[in-house]
């Protein structure tokens, strides 16, 4: 009688076992070959829908230039941090047209308005390096650029 009821435990934990890691390779899976693991775990999480991961990045990518604008707006007052902060504006309307094709189904479209996205953070360091300065908010820079291409890369994965 101790015997069947050890058994059954042990079915319960493997079957448990089994459900836990199913799921969580699947949503791993999503885009093991995107670029910057870091941002993109981030991101996808336990999604398993392409589209619904692609969502998921733009409202990110969206709260983290905000983040960003807010740090720019805490540098010294200076051209390159003026243009910085109107990249910034220009990326939020571009996310908005990225949910905007995400909802016609346009989604090639969609994936060049996030490489579009992912040219205005790097117009940011470029505009720095042009004056002869360092982008003092770089890592904010490359972090959005990182999730900007994470973006890009999970609206190819739409079909």
């Amino acid at each position: 009688m101790v015997f069947k009821n050890y058994t059954f435990f042990s079915y319960v934990f493997l079957v448990t076992a089994v459900i836990l890691l199913a799921s969580h390779a699947h949503g791993a899976g999503l885009c093991d070959n995107s670029p910057n693991k870091q941002v993109r775990y981030s991101i996808v999480y336990q999604r398993t829908d392409p589209r619904e991961a692609t969502v998921a990045a733009v409202h990110k990518l969206v709260d983290q230039t905000k983040v960003a604008k807010v740090v720019a707006q805490r540098q010294t007052n200076s051209s390159e941090i003026a243009k910085c902060i109107t990249l910034f504006d220009g990326t939020i309307i571009n996310t908005k047209d990225i949910l905007a094709k995400l909802d016609t189904g346009d989604y090639s479209n969609a994936k060049s308005f996030f490489t579009s996205t992912e040219n205005k953070y790097l117009g940011c360091d470029e505009w720095c390096s042009y004056a002869g300065k360092t982008n003092p908010i770089a890592k904010s820079t490359k972090h959005l650029k990182d999730m900007a291409n994470v973006g890009a890369y999970l609206a190819t994965l739409i079909k």
